[in-house]
């Protein structure tokens, strides 16, 4: 309780007891036992109820120090950890100066398999207070920040995952799941030119996403992402190498350096979110996510630039012009691709189901690609080549081809019996 809250809690025990100051001992104790049941607002404690033996001790100090008598002491042992014994502070100072680097969660961890916490061992949050007073608490390095903009638009776009709300993935059915947004700003112009709601932090929903942006708005410089599974797989990092984009992972944890995502992700929830109706389903939220971009945040004035992102990325482009691709060009750096290894039945398997491959490919091991979201469109490449689009075995249609080659004794023995007729 600090100096201020105490002078308050004073203040109030001065108010109960000022109507008895000069009043005689039986008035006094006879007001003090009225109020014994009447609740009084404490500062810092909340809704209290006194005894008259306490409200009468109050009045004693008061006569005897003066308004510092009902202000409450601070402890003499304030700030010490009075469960653990001097054995065990000094261990715990030991073992901390050893191991500084460690969080306090796994500090604390250690210090009960040490069994240096005490009997029983204090909480973590005692550790803390003590790690603290002790000067041996590890606060995260204050990370001095300019702001920054990139000079024209196609420069940086940094892109993140925000979750939702609950949304119905069928909108004829009952099952709730949470809506993740993926969406890429552009750092100059603050235009999203790519954004979706989808049910996971996947690589289908950047993969959606981002060919969305990049048919949209052409081939970026940079793509700035944190260090999540999904931005750090290497299907990601084939696809920006071939296309010839740069990407930057973020530091752990460091939210603050992809501010201007997170400052849109606010304004989603503040601005966009507070308006759609519990258990919309995942395609109104997506429609009405769309209509929101076009005509509410392109089109209105964005502090940080004083202006708005449309007016910011039409002057740009035109000073700046992006590199174009187009789609059948874009889906070939986007197939996914796997090895197998083609049996000798001129077949491989993928995703549970068996390929007919031709047979000069019999016991090799082949290269094949392709779409996330049409896995069962399978394609042969060779040396970065596609060779051709391979089909599911059709065995009826082989068994009406099929032709057995007869053994070559068989095929004697039939012409010794016509020989001999």
């Amino acid at each position: 309780m600090d100096q201020k809250l105490r002078d308050a809690v004073g203040l109030l025990r001065h108010q109960i007891i000022s109507p008895v100051l000069m009043e005689s001992g039986g008035a006094q104790l006879a007001y003090f036992k009225g109020l014994e049941n009447r609740e009084f607002d404490v500062p810092g404690k909340g809704l209290r109820r006194f005894t008259a033996t306490t409200m009468k001790a109050w009045l004693f100090r008061y006569r005897k120090n003066g308004f510092s008598g009902l202000v409450p002491k601070v402890r003499r042992d304030r700030g010490r950890i009075r469960v653990l014994s001097d054995e065990s502070k000094n261990r715990i100072r030991e073992q901390r100066k050893a191991q500084l680097a460690l969080s306090c969660v796994k500090f604390y961890s250690r210090c009960l398999d040490a069994k240096i916490l005490g009997d029983p061992p204090i909480c973590m949050e005692t550790l803390r207070r003590f790690l603290k007073a002790e000067s041996l608490y590890k606060t995260r390095d204050i990370i001095a920040r300019k702001k920054f903009e990139m000079s024209y638009f196609g420069e940086l776009w940094t892109c993140d995952f925000m979750h939702g709300p609950l949304v119905l993935a069928d909108p004829l059915g009952k099952r709730r799941s949470k809506a993740i947004l993926m969406a890429i700003i552009d750092d100059h112009s603050r235009m999203i030119v790519g954004a979706q709601f989808g049910l996971l932090e996947s690589s289908q929903l950047i993969e959606r996403v981002f060919k969305e942006a990049l048919l949209g708005f052409g081939i970026p410089d940079r793509l700035y992402c944190d260090n999540g599974a999904s931005f750090s797989s290497h299907y990601l990092a084939k696809v920006c190498a071939h296309l010839n984009v740069g990407l930057v992972h973020s530091k752990p944890y460091d939210s603050p350096s992809r501010g201007k995502i997170e400052r849109f992700f606010r304004t989603v929830r503040e601005n966009f979110l507070v308006d759609i109706p519990e258990g919309s389903s995942l395609k109104f939220l997506n429609d009405a996510f769309e209509r929101w971009l076009r005509e509410h945040y392109h089109h209105g004035i964005h502090h940080g630039i004083n202006g708005r992102p449309i007016d910011r990325y039409q002057v740009s482009v035109s000073n700046y012009p992006r590199k174009r691709v187009n789609e059948e060009f874009l889906d070939e750096f986007f197939l996914v691709s796997l090895e197998r290894t083609v049996n000798k039945d001129c077949t491989l398997s993928l995703h549970g189901i068996h390929y007919e491959v031709p047979p000069q490919y019999i016991g090799r091991r082949v290269e094949v690609r392709f779409p996330q979201d049409r896995p069962q469109e399978i394609y042969l490449y060779e040396g970065d080549i596609r060779v051709q689009k391979i089909l599911p075995v059709n065995a009826v249609l082989n068994g009406k081809t099929y032709e057995p080659t007869p053994r070559i004794s068989d095929v004697a023995l039939h012409q010794h019996f016509r020989g001999e007729s």
